[in-house]
């Protein structure tokens, strides 16, 4: 099978450019962008996941962006998901074979003395067992490496990308529907996974959700369906791997002014911030124009406005945001999911968000629902 987001020359490049020897992902994303093998949380069968505490999973990118992997011992189908030679697939049973494994490997490969980059996220104990065995590696922080390959993505990522958001639209759309006086969120919540499960999808990434003022980070505890409160659905999907982002809201009764108005406001300040996103452009300049013309708009409430890079995560880097911006430009095929907030007594945080592609010349939207809150 071919690579979905992987790129031997873009890996062999970053790998040069930071000065890495070989680079060893640990975390269920990076293997999995690396390899295809199902270890992520969502896959159709978790299982490599499950077990990763007693049969861990790696893998290992040379300099020149060759790839091997090592998986547990029992795991019969790589061939099925894996592009990488069936030989650079490495068995092991428990922990203990495991790193031996990944030890015994990068001394075959003559890196024991070289320069090992390393995900911050990586297990303690596999850490200390490079750190015992090899004394005289330098061990490097190879987060960047792995984001610097994954930013831009490929034509087969955004296509699982864009499946995602119209499954994640397609669970809103559902609960907007199901939404009436009364009805609690437990039972939307049930909607929506049963939504996008029957669209084929693996999962979802998350499920966020409130009613009026309740917690959007805690939904699920009964809270009923209230006249006149915005009930606000901020849902992602996971087509095979690849999250999507998107939010909209729904009232039974009538809008509260405030809110609406501040909706409004996001919502143009979400269009100049599209508008604005083209590749060189730099997002530190970007961030503070926009916030600017916010300014220009209302210099009410408490805002957030968020250019974050999503892909394998939800949030896999913010380009700009209340923490500031990275220092890269825009680049042709990053995909963002563009979010804007303003903070509403008695509503919380009323605003949009939408997933966006990079292209030549400007944005493309993703997701495809009416801006505006729902009126029932």
């Amino acid at each position: 099978m071919e690579p979905i987001g992987y790129r031997k020359e873009k890996a062999k490049e970053v790998l040069e450019s930071h000065d890495i020897d070989l680079l060893i992902a640990s975390t269920p994303v990076n293997v999995f962008y690396t390899t295809g093998l199902p270890v992520t949380h969502v896959a159709p069968n978790p299982i490599l996941y499950v077990l990763k505490n007693q049969y861990p999973f790696l893998s290992m990118v040379k300099r020149n962006g060759e790839e091997s992997a090592i998986l547990w011992s029992l795991y019969d189908s790589v061939e099925e998901f894996s592009w990488i030679d069936p030989s650079q697939v490495y068995r092991a049973g428990a922990v203990e074979g495991a790193l031996k494994m990944m030890t015994s490997k990068i001394e075959e490969w003559g890196l024991e003395n070289k320069t090992i980059g390393l995900e911050s996220l990586m297990p303690r104990y596999q850490f200390e067992a490079l750190k015992t065995k090899f004394p005289n590696a330098t061990f490097a922080e190879g987060d960047k490496a792995f984001l610097d390959m994954r930013l831009v993505k490929t034509e087969e990522e955004i296509r699982r990308i864009k499946k995602s958001t119209e499954v994640a639209e397609k669970a809103i759309e559902a609960c907007i529907e199901a939404t009436e006086l009364g009805v609690k969120d437990t039972e939307l919540l049930k909607i929506a996974r049963k939504t996008i499960v029957e669209e084929g999808a693996w999962g979802w990434d998350h499920l966020t959700m409130n009613i009026g003022p309740s917690d959007p980070e805690a939904p699920g505890l009964g809270i009923p369906v209230t006249p006149n409160d915005i009930v606000r659905f901020d849902f992602g999907a996971v087509w095979e791997g690849y999250i999507s982002d998107v939010s909209r809201g729904v009232v039974v009764g009538e809008e509260p002014k405030k809110a609406k108005d501040a909706l409004e406001y996001m919502i143009q300040v979400q269009d100049f911030c599209v508008d604005n996103i083209k590749p060189g452009v730099d997002p530190h300049q970007l961030a503070e124009d926009a916030k600017a013309y916010l300014k220009q708009l209302t210099k009410r409430g408490f805002y957030l406005i968020t250019g974050h890079h999503i892909g394998l995560e939800c949030e896999e880097a913010h380009m700009f945001g209340p923490m500031g911006a990275m220092d890269i430009p825009f680049e042709k095929n990053m995909v963002l999911d563009i979010e804007v907030w303003l903070n509403v007594r008695g509503q919380g945080l009323v605003g949009i968000e939408d997933c966006y592609r990079v292209t030549d010349t400007g944005c493309e939207r993703l997701s495809s629902l009416e801006k505006r809150t729902i009126v029932k």
